[in-house]
């Protein structure tokens, strides 16, 4: 599923500088029969979805499936002063930390 992060990498690192200021966000949404978790980057009033899984169940996410879609989201963007946001299901100390 990592297969596109060199091409991710490659086009942001032509549209900003190193350390520059990136939001990302974190989303879940239910699609007819899929519950799906997502990572995406925003980039001129635009989400792009840069990577995702789909959960197993109906309903929100826990710490263990949050962190399993942000850390290689954040080891990828290292480079980057990262800004994460997410609407009240992501909503725990544990996840901030």
């Amino acid at each position: 599923m990592l297969v596109w992060f060199p091409i991710v990498e490659k086009i942001l690192s032509r549209l900003l500088k190193p350390e520059s200021q990136l939001v990302i966000v974190l989303d879940r949404t239910q699609w007819k029969e899929n519950n799906i978790l997502m990572v995406s980057v925003i980039y001129q009033k635009r989400a792009l979805p840069i990577f995702w899984c789909l959960l197993d169940k109906d309903g929100c996410s826990n710490l263990q499936e949050q962190q399993k879609v942000l850390r290689p989201v954040i080891r990828l963007l290292k480079h980057y002063q990262l800004i994460v946001i997410g609407d009240r299901e992501f909503h725990g100390i544990e996840l901030a930390s």
